[in-house]
């Protein structure tokens, strides 16, 4: 393996020189074969032995060696052009890589990043009060972004070694003749040995729950390399068939007769791996468009309602959907795929809702005789309900996501959208979602990543996420999509009794909240339908941003729902901070008209800090010091905020601070405009592990602690727009005007945010 030093160090002198000299080679070996300098060759050795009238021996001996030596020299240039192209681009990838490593290297240093031998990134600066410090302190977010990047060019420049040396050392292996075929470079290197090792794992995978544990490290070990190669994954899946793969995984997880692995064991810790590694494949193998794979599909579809047996003769036999259920959880698969595989899961699932026999449940949980197929079992990944593990797999693929809330399972009177049977918890014929033994629905955290996908347009999980373009027809079409889709988002979850019925979506609805901040603060500057009157559409480039008006009382009601809780109300606040700063930014040198944005952003703060404050006071109506502390909490998690600049270019805006330690990552999308389009930043968002490191002073019957809360709030409500009449030198005057209309609006969004619940206080 590569390491950071060994990059940075590499000297490619030697294999640029071999790259010359076998070039040399390549042109001598051509001519030799084929001629071309007026000299003998073997093209004509050949021709001239073909014509000769060959007599006794010599023409069964003589006739053939000497052809079979002219055609040598054909091979011989096959295998010296193979060598140098391979040569060739190993020494252009490595420079590649070289060069890579040391721009980001240098380019964190100057944030005061330090990335050792090994890639391991820290911070190395000055703390933010030592007097010559940075203003604001790199982030362990940040720290964390540099190793990624790191890692990702020692995993490239490994990945360009091993290719590399594995197409040398076969050209190597004969000591007595040439190689006939060769190598067009080092991805056709790739896919030829991605071809090869695939036939290996077949034949591996035959052996079922007979692979050993050193067999099943084997196998990690190999699809790791291959997780990009999609000729391995065609392969591997072809070769394996859709009854195989689905016999494979269900031998290898749950064997039975005693040999089921134990949970906690090593061996369930292997096959937890081979559960993720075998689910990359497949995921890569259905976006490969060949007719054996689209046949791997469809076979694979059919197969979903079929039980599937073991060959050891155990009783249990689960339906396909529940075998490659688990498999699914990892990797982007093909589209068109999952929404045809999801509309064949839901049709049968809803046949076989039966007020005897019972729902999803009872149909999945196969409690007479279950079988263990999620790896590591009781995780954080659905153990047997398929429709959990569709909802994860749509949460890496957006496109799908987009398509299936879109869509619909049933014919004619049956027929019925996908979108209210999964997500209409309480309406006519909508799902009854399984129940773990503590009553809990794991399944609705992964219907919560399907709907971020869905409606952010990237995988819940990306690292970092970036907002796609709309520069074409087909990005703004899609755009539009999932504003549309944000839109039924808003409409449905408009309380807090609706949000907590399922549990476990929060967080990715505040996500989804602060992917769309930019629309619902187009939604929210509608105030008795003033929007059009009062020049809404061009204070907020809503037709250049694609923006979409969720309504007004909607828009309210999600918000209040999500800011009433602790972590949602931190994503929310964080995003609107963020936003709120660049919608300031984005109006340029038109003062006035950034000032409206300013304080339209107030407005937001008002409802988002009222609707947060009331509801620690009805929940802790009878407990006046945990209400203080709370509402000191939600002031003091904000002083991130405190020093944020605010000008009139990009690079003002996009230096706004967050707070570190990510627990949701979220693109929130900024109102400037670049030459790209709309940017965006990365915010992640905490609960601030200040917190733990210092103690609250909460006296009893203490009104500080809330009118500390509230006064924070406020204070960072403010911080853009005081920021901004520093930088433009605004009077005293124009600063007390400002704070004046800033405070009405704030108090305004407070009355927004207000249920009457604060009871208690």
């Amino acid at each position: 393996m590569v390491t950071c030093q060994e990059l940075q160090d590499l000297n490619l002198s030697k294999l640029n020189t071999a790259v010359t000299q076998w070039k040399q080679m390549l042109d001598k070996l051509v001519i030799l074969a084929d001629g071309g300098d007026g000299g003998i060759n073997a093209a004509d050795l050949e021709r001239k032995a073909n014509a000769a009238d060959w007599k006794g021996d010599n023409a069964t001996v003589t006739k053939a060696f000497t052809t079979t030596t002219a055609r040598q020299f054909d091979d011989m240039v096959t295998e010296a052009r193979s060598i140098h192209k391979i040569l060739e681009e190993a020494h252009t990838n490595l420079k590649k890589h070289q060069e890579d490593l040391k721009t980001t290297i240098d380019t964190w240093a100057k944030k005061y990043v330090y990335i050792d031998e090994k890639g391991t990134a820290m911070y190395s600066g000055p703390q933010r009060e030592v007097p010559g410090g940075p203003k604001e302190q790199t982030s362990q977010e940040e720290v964390d972004q540099a190793a990624r990047e790191v890692g990702r060019i020692l995993e490239a420049a490994n990945e360009t070694d091993r290719i590399a040396a594995r197409a040398l050392r076969k050209h190597a292996q004969s000591k007595y003749d040439f190689d006939e075929t060769g190598y067009k470079g080092l991805k056709d290197a790739d896919r030829q040995q991605g071809i090869e090792d695939a036939d290996a794992m077949v034949k591996l995978a035959s052996k079922g729950d007979g692979m050993t544990d050193d067999e099943l490290k084997r196998f990690n070990e190999i699809s790791k390399y291959h997780r990009d190669n999609p000729a391995f994954a065609e392969r591997f899946a072809t070769k394996l068939g859709p009854e195989g793969t689905l016999e494979f995984w269900r031998s290898l997880a749950d064997p039975g007769r005693g040999r089921t692995p134990d949970p906690d064991g090593d061996r369930a810790k292997l096959l937890a791996k081979v559960q993720d590694n075998l689910g990359i494949t497949l995921a890569n193998a259905t976006r490969v468009d060949t007719p054996e794979m689209q046949a791997w599909k469809d076979r694979m579809i059919e197969l979903g309602d079929d039980p599937i047996k073991s060959k050891s003769g155990i009783p249990s036999a689960p339906y396909g959907f529940q075998v490659l259920g688990p498999l699914m959880t990892e990797g982007k698969w093909d589209t068109a795929f999952l929404n045809k595989y999801g509309e064949k899961m839901l049709e049968f699932e809803r046949k076989s809702d039966d007020p005897v026999l019972g729902g999803p449940k009872e149909l999945w949980e196969n409690r007479f005789n279950p079988a263990q197929l999620s790896y590591p079992p009781g995780g954080t990944k659905p153990d047997s309900d398929p429709v959990a593990n569709l909802m994860e797999a749509l949460g890496h693929n957006p496109e799908a996501s987009l398509q299936f809330f879109n869509g619909s399972s049933g014919k004619g009177d049956d027929a019925m959208s996908n979108w209210d049977y999964l997500v209409n918890k309480d309406g006519e014929g909508a799902r009854e979602w399984p129940t773990d033994d503590d009553g809990k629905t794991t399944g609705f955290k992964n219907l919560g990543h399907a709907l971020e996908s869905g409606t952010l347009g990237y995988a819940y999980d990306d690292k970092p996420p970036t907002i796609p373009p709309v520069h074409t027809d087909a990005e703004i079409a899609a755009r539009d999509q999932r504003t549309l889709l944000m839109d039924k988002v808003v409409d449905h979850y408009q309380s807090a009794d609706t949000i907590d019925k399922q549990d476990g979506i929060r967080d990715s609805l505040a996500n989804m909240a602060a992917g769309h901040i930019d629309s619902l603060n187009y939604t929210m500057a509608d105030w008795g339908g003033t929007g059009e009157a009062s020049g809404r559409d061009d204070l907020f480039h809503a037709k250049d941003s694609h923006l979409r008006d969720f309504g007004e009382m909607s828009s309210k009601n999600f918000l209040r729902s999500l800011a009433s809780d602790e972590g949602s109300y931190e994503t929310v606040s964080t995003a609107q901070q963020v936003y709120g700063a660049s919608s300031m930014s984005a109006q340029g040198a038109d003062q006035e008209a950034a000032l409206d944005a300013g304080v339209k952003s107030v407005r937001m703060h008002g409802l988002l800090d009222q609707a947060r404050a009331e509801a620690i006071g009805h929940e802790f109506a009878d407990d006046k010091d945990r209400r203080n502390l709370e509402l000191e909490k939600q002031g003091e998690w904000r002083n991130f905020a405190a020093e944020a600049a605010t000008g009139v270019g990009v690079a003002a805006a996009t230096a706004l601070i967050v707070p570190t330690g990510p627990v949701a990552v979220v693109a929130v999308p900024l109102a400037i405009e670049t030459i790209g389009g709309a940017i965006n930043t990365h915010v992640s968002t905490e609960t601030m592990q200040y917190l733990k490191d210092h103690e609250f002073d909460n006296f009893d019957d203490s009104v500080a602690g809330i009118d500390k809360a509230r006064d924070d709030g406020r204070r960072n409500a403010m911080t853009p727009l005081l920021n901004y009449a520093e930088a433009h030198g605004m009077s005293e005057k124009q600063v007390g005007d400002l704070a004046e209309r800033a405070e009405g609006q704030y108090n305004n969004g407070g009355h927004l945010g207000d249920t009457g619940a604060s009871r208690g206080w």
